[in-house]
């Protein structure tokens, strides 16, 4: 650390605490909180010279306080700084910075930040990768607590935060000004130096915090975050940006599918992976096709059988069958795995044995062409192949599978598993409960349900799921989706509520991964602001990927259907705040983005809040260029599953 510890001036500053909204039991001694006679933590703060501080604490709610920090500089300074701690005197067991770090991140073979600390100190971080503003858990051994701020209005209040889980002690610690030390990650599995944002301050400037504090008993399986989880949520700034109506979504998502992805090349038809920018700012098509994962070719074609039995459009239904029937001829392999990509293997002679088929585009597969043999039989079609192809993905993946319950990450053509490692076999959890409702063969439920315990086992032991995304090998969200289907559908099954409190765990999970608020940037000309977007109903990617998605638009149905159950309106607010975000920029065939014409439909994927994806000293794009499929697939996908007359309870 670079900052000159000479002058922090480390101090229990007394204020003024009321308890007459805390029914918890725990009482305030000072800046000390107490249990009764165990001492939780502590409030220490500390400055630079020349601020006159403040503090003020007041409990808002049952273990739930209010602390505001002020300062007033007595006189000018360009080094100014300050502190605001917890202090637990005991070392955490478990503890996390939401979306950056889950229990120092030690799954995975990926370079992100491992442990809370290196070579130079302890890491520190900018409020802006955090998905509630500067968020910091632990769990001691008795208890829980988070610190977390309220979120800036301008850039001269951004602020950072650190967790250091000690050999003795446990700090949770908000920083004015912002800093990420003593190193940066700035790109996947890359680092540069530290930095911070100079502390200018005159005489008689006034600097402020309000940040809160929440405290409650430890709970099994990393229960005790749904806690700080509702907190946190029920003071979100519920903002709705301008989005196109549902209606609108579905049609310029099939007019890109059916105008700019699909192709055809000799006896293949397909929807090409998607555009992104030359040299010269024109769109070139990226080559290649995938079943499920960024190609969505499954999906994209349901999308379209969907709309020829909505509105007639049989050129849209003729596509989408071309492509099934393209998929279902050329990518089944005999031991009933699937090829999941077109542009390297099918159609050869021969498969590349080194080849891995994974479960995520598996899962997908199956789950798709149950779909579309539905779909097909609709739009007058038969098509038992349909079926049978899921049915076989099924069948090999609970043939394989191991006696505690693992699948596989992926297969090899001769049927070898490639690695076990990781949550993403957890993907055909889904499509085998379906076999199951489908054919009522108890053999795919039991194989659905032991998966499901294994893969649920590790995100209660663990508080985390992995490596859903395939290009990271990482702690991650996107896995966590199969294990909330995968609850929702067994309680469909079963009528067993052990389901739903499941699918509460799991939901608590991946709102680690949401982002509570908007990201405020000063600057008019920044493409936040150019261009009016939201980061509020956003996710982060992965602890290895810190950019903002649209991705968490997949599970909207499962949170809509576990607030009805549940009675609680937080899982239907986080579903509307996930879909008006995922619905922010898309093209209606005349958005510009940074001197791009983007097509009808289309949607980047990676919106940059942070530093992250700053390789030089100057700041990088906010949004990147890359017009990928998935987005459009997974908002068309849920528009089906929701099957509403005319979207209209979606918001518009």
């Amino acid at each position: 650390m670079t900052k000159n510890f000479l002058l922090l001036l480390p101090v229990l500053v007394g204020g003024f605490v009321s308890c007459d909204n805390d029914t918890s039991g725990y009482k305030w001694d000072g800046m000390t909180l107490t249990d009764g006679n165990a001492v939780i933590g502590s409030v220490v703060t500390s400055h630079s010279r020349g601020l006159d501080p403040n503090i003020d604490i007041e409990p808002v709610g049952t273990g739930l306080y209010r602390i505001s920090v002020g300062y007033i500089a007595e006189e000018e300074s360009d080094s100014a700084f300050y502190t605001l701690d917890f202090v637990a005197p005991q070392q955490a067991g478990w503890w996390m910075i939401p979306s950056v770090s889950y229990n120092g991140n030690h799954w995975g073979r990926g370079l992100e930040p491992r442990g809370a600390r290196t070579d130079g100190g302890w890491y520190t971080y900018t409020h802006r990768i955090t998905p509630i503003p500067g968020i910091t858990y632990s769990e001691t051994p008795e208890y829980a607590i988070a610190l977390w701020a309220e979120a800036p209005r301008n850039d001269r209040g951004n602020f950072s935060c650190s967790i250091m889980p000690d050999t003795a002690s446990t700090v949770h610690r908000l920083m004015w000004p912002e800093e990420e030390m003593p190193v940066m990650y700035c790109a996947r599995d890359k680092y540069t130096s530290g930095y911070r944002v100079p502390g200018h301050v005159a005489a008689g400037d006034t600097l402020t915090m309000i940040a809160y504090l929440s405290v409650t008993p430890v709970l099994p399986g990393h229960r005790a975050q749904h806690k700080f989880l509702t907190e946190a949520w029920n003071m979100a700034e519920k903002t709705s940006p301008h989005v196109h109506t549902p209606a609108d979504l579905w049609e310029y998502g099939l007019q890109y599918a059916e105008n700019m992805l699909y192709s055809e090349e000799g006896n293949f038809a397909g929807f090409t992976i998607g555009y992104s920018p030359d040299e010269n700012n024109e769109i070139q098509r990226r080559r290649g096709y995938e079943i499920g994962w960024c190609g969505q070719n499954a999906s994209f074609a349901n999308s379209m059988l969907a709309d020829y039995l909505r509105h007639g459009n049989e050129s849209r239904r003729d596509k989408g069958m071309k492509v099934l029937d393209s998929w279902a001829a050329l990518a089944p392999l005999s031991n009933g795995l699937f090829i999941t990509n077109y542009d390297r293997v099918i159609g050869l002679d021969t498969i590349p044995s080194a080849l891995v088929f994974d479960a995520c585009n598996l899962g997908t597969a199956a789950l798709n062409y149950f779909e579309a043999a539905d779909l097909a039989k609709a739009c007058g079609y038969e098509r038992d192949n349909f079926e049978q192809i899921a049915y076989r993905i099924c069948d090999f993946v609970r043939d394989d599978q191991q006696q505690s319950g693992v699948y596989g990450r992926g297969w090899h053509p001769d049927g070898t598993c490639y690695v076990r490692e990781g949550t993403i076999g957890a993907f055909m959890v889904p499509p085998m409960l379906e076999a199951y409702r489908r054919s009522g063969d108890s053999a795919y439920f039991e194989s659905g349900c032991r998966a499901y315990e294994y893969y649920l086992g590790q995100l209660k032991a663990d508080g985390y799921t992995t490596a859903g995304a395939l290009d990271t090998w990482c702690i991650d969200k996107e896995s966590s989706i199969s294990l909330l289907r995968g609850a929702m559908r067994l309680y469909r099954i079963t009528g067993e509520k052990k389901y739903i409190d499941d699918a509460v765990a799991i939901s608590d999970y991946l709102s680690t991964w949401l982002w509570h608020y908007n990201t405020h940037f000063d600057d008019p000309h920044n493409d936040f602001n150019k261009y009016d977007y939201h980061t509020f109903g956003a996710t982060s990617v992965s602890t290895q990927h810190r950019h903002l998605d649209p991705y968490a638009v997949f599970w909207v149905p499962e949170w809509l259907e576990l607030s009805e159950v549940t009675g609680d309106p937080q899982w239907a607010e986080k579903a509307v705040a996930v879909w008006e975000n995922a619905a922010q920029l898309v093209s209606d065939g005349n958005l510009e983005i940074n001197g791009v014409r983007r097509p009808a439909g289309s949607q980047n994927e990676a919106f940059f809040p942070s530093r992250w994806h700053w390789t030089g000293e100057e700041p990088a794009e906010r949004f990147n260029q890359w017009l990928v499929a998935w987005p459009g697939a997974f908002r068309m996908e849920t528009l089906r599953r929701l099957d509403a007359a005319d979207w209209t309870d979606m918001p518009q």
